[in-house]
């Protein structure tokens, strides 16, 4: 702060730690009633008017300050602020789930006729309701190696409408130049959707980099604890606004209990984050160094394709790494069977370290293990969500399952680590 006699004072902006602590940093002109140090919590779907003309008001003006949950509610909207000023942008929704806001967002601005170009590797569900519309509403889908800028460029028709991008992509943890991407589709007209979920606004903030919405499963980092399912965008005003009048139509609200527990969550993202980056990048160079290991993605791994475009985008690695073994699924299923208490499960980004297989879960139907075919998903591939346990305790039950792979093909196992 300039402190020079007669200058201006300039208050720098409060950075994104301290945003995602206090409910009303980003708020002005909040009665001081309402301004307790945890957000208020509403029980109620709906209020009562004074008389019919305040109702009224409340429906077309501020349906957010209650009038009807499905429309908006308190607890709910401050949730909402506080993730638009993560993202640094001018509006946010929350919805019941992160498929609810993908979908909702989708149904928003697509129509008949329109084309979309999206990254080949991404979510399972994502593909399936993006076929879903190419085969029932008449929107079509070419996905390409988004990797690669030149094919996204030669993909771009007068009619691409949407550029859909995911990264880092879920399982296999490509890293996407979303600056790069963002301008070839705003030549060609049409916007740009990031799915940031296994980053979140603390490491990387898409809507900085040329992308028109963010989006992301608040299930995972932002909540962090396994026990919220919530989904979220972000972007403009006015593309926000139409997003909401599709959520009002197709009804998936975030419950406000889920909205004050995901205020709750975030609270702690930043000390989370930091330390599941630390243990996933130490994670990740243990697993690059194993022998039974012939595939692993980390963005912050020099040997990845995309490290150069992931620390320009992305403030720190983040907590996921995905895997393989020259063994394919059955090496990878030893590995499994071989830890002591990293449990499997289908979700990631919490406090707990947990392991999936997408080719037994999300990819195993028929119409995505073809799609995961046609981008080479290694055989038994681990996508790995690091949690903030003991970073020795997390190393030891991964060496441990690294060494049942080894002894199970020949190989020698690694030396035991101290307290294994």
């Amino acid at each position: 702060m300039d402190t020079t006699p007669g200058a201006v004072s300039i208050e720098p902006p409060l950075a994104p730690e301290t945003l995602a602590v206090h409910p009303w940093a980003s708020a002005e002109g909040r009665s001081r009633a309402h301004r307790t140090l945890n957000a208020p919590l509403f029980l109620t779907t709906q209020w009562e008017g004074g008389d019919l003309p305040e109702l009224a008001d409340h429906f077309a003006r501020d349906p957010d300050r209650g009038f009807y949950t499905r429309f908006g509610h308190p607890t709910v909207r401050l949730a909402e602020e506080r993730i638009a000023a993560l993202e640094g942008a001018a509006d946010a929704l929350l919805f019941s789930s992160g498929m609810g806001a993908i979908s909702t967002s989708l149904l928003a601005v697509l129509r008949a006729g329109d084309h979309v170009v999206a990254h080949q590797a991404i979510f399972a569900q994502t593909i399936q309701f993006l076929e879903h519309l190419s085969a029932s509403a008449g929107v079509r889908v070419d996905f390409v190696d988004a990797a690669d800028p030149r094919q996204v460029a030669a993909a771009m028709r007068p009619d691409t409408r949407l550029l859909y991008l995911e990264t880092p992509s879920n399982p296999a943890i490509d890293i996407l130049d979303i600056q790069a991407l963002a301008a070839i589709a705003r030549a060609h007209g049409a916007r740009v959707f990031v799915d940031t979920t296994f980053a979140g606004p603390l490491i990387q903030r898409p809507l900085s980099l040329g992308a028109d919405l963010s989006l992301q499963s608040a299930s995972k980092s932002l909540a962090g604890h396994a026990d919220v399912l919530a989904g979220a965008v972000a972007g403009a005003v006015d593309l926000v606004a139409d997003i909401r009048k599709m959520r009002v139509l197709t009804g998936p609200s975030l419950d406000p209990h889920a909205s004050w527990l995901l205020l709750r969550g975030m609270q702690t993202l930043s000390l989370r984050v930091r330390t599941q980056s630390e243990t996933a990048a130490a994670v990740a160079r243990r697993l690059e160094a194993s022998p039974a290991v012939s595939h692993v993605r980390y963005p912050f791994l020099p040997s990845h394709p995309g490290h150069e475009v992931a620390r320009r985008q992305m403030a720190l690695g983040g907590g996921m790494v995905s895997f393989a073994f020259a063994g394919g699924l059955e090496a990878t299923r030893r590995f499994v069977s071989a830890l002591r208490w990293i449990p499997l499960a289908s979700s990631l980004g919490s406090v707990y370290t947990t392991l999936e297989v997408p080719e037994e879960l999300d990819f195993a139907t028929e119409e995505i293990g073809d799609r995961a075919a046609s981008f080479a998903l290694p055989p038994g591939l681990v996508r790995l969500s690091i949690g903030v346990e003991s970073q020795a305790d997390i190393e030891r039950d991964i060496q441990r399952g690294l060494d049942a792979v080894a002894e199970g093909t020949g190989g020698a196992p690694h030396p035991p680590t101290s307290g294994a």
